[in-house]
């Protein structure tokens, strides 16, 4: 145990930190109640505390007071999680359990191994790893990240969404389905006009369109109006119209969600190149990747932090 009166996490107890994710899982491990509106000064009040167990152990200081185990990151003060005993460490050999559970609950296992939707959602998926795994449940593997997502969530309700069949066309069908050819015939547009019949893309024909609807000069589509139009054309529904279409603009109406967890990479790549700390790495997008694939794989917040260099030092040098 650390000596108090040298102990340098309680001389930095004014950095420590944690983020609105992590504050939310804290309060839910340890069911605390309303009257506690501040989730990290409730940290620091148990860890200043006499009573307080303070230990390092590589990265992590962890502290132990009136049945409660919060870790803390050694380098950026950051409250990583805090847990009951209800976790029941073996008392003989506490340090080497701890890290051992953190090791557990901050890296992905294999979806074999999750046991349910709240756990599965902790981490972070790439589209094809989602279609993968809605493949080998034998349910719909068509989409976007959010319908994925989806269907997986179902899945683990118990409700088996089947795979989508393949457009088939019989002879009374055909005659709906419009080629590209035939799209181009129709001249005049309206907010009744079919997205496919017209061969709706977006051009400056189409910008122009809802340009005069709404008023609004050089008409750009927001995202939700790409995802929709993604999938009214993958599921070939002729009765969306372009007047639909508008009331997705305007959020009057949801047909399809763009997943904005996509954007995660690129704003986390971002935000590492604009950091001072990175410019004396000289390929800075393979740096960013080792540390996305650390973040990636883990239940914190997939967003990129000048600790994170700190954290990972010895795989950053090790790989570069």
């Amino acid at each position: 145990m650390i000596n108090a009166d040298n102990c340098p996490l309680l001389s930095n107890l004014n950095k420590i930190y944690t983020t609105p994710m992590g504050s939310e899982r804290i309060r839910k491990n340890l069911s605390l109640g309303e009257s506690i509106t501040d989730v990290v000064d409730f940290c620091k009040k148990k860890i200043s505390s006499p009573d307080c167990k303070i230990t390092r152990q590589g990265k992590n200081w962890y502290c132990e007071i009136d049945g409660i185990y919060i870790t803390v990151n050694a380098y950026s003060y950051t409250i990583i999680t805090a847990h009951t005993t209800a976790v029941k460490y073996p008392r003989s050999s506490r340090l080497l359990s701890l890290s051992k559970h953190e090791t557990t609950i901050t890296k992905r296992p294999s979806f074999t191994a999750i046991k349910s939707y709240e756990e599965f959602s902790k981490y972070y998926w790439y589209r094809e790893e989602l279609q993968t795994i809605c493949k080998s449940l034998n349910i719909d593997a068509s989409g976007m990240k959010a319908e994925l997502n989806h269907n997986i969530e179902e899945y683990f309700k118990g409700n088996f969404i089947p795979p989508k069949k393949s457009n088939t066309f019989s002879p009374s069908v055909t005659k709906h389905h419009t080629s590209p050819k035939a799209a181009t015939s129709i001249t005049t547009l309206t907010t009744q006009t079919s997205l496919i019949e017209c061969g709706f893309c977006f051009n400056q024909r189409f910008r122009d369109f809802f340009s005069q609807q709404t008023g609004i000069d050089n008409f750009k589509f927001n995202v939700d109006m790409v995802a929709t139009v993604r999938k009214v054309k993958e599921t070939n529904d002729i009765s969306f119209t372009l007047g639909d279409l508008l009331d997705i603009f305007y959020g009057t109406k949801t047909y399809a969600k763009y997943d904005k967890v996509s954007l995660q990479w690129n704003k986390f790549v971002h935000d590492f190149c604009a950091d001072p700390a990175t410019t004396h790495f000289k390929n800075k997008l393979k740096t960013a990747s080792i540390l996305w694939k650390e973040v990636r794989t883990s239940t914190r917040e997939k967003i990129y932090t000048t600790e994170l260099l700190k954290e990972f030092s010895d795989i950053i040098n090790k790989e570069n």
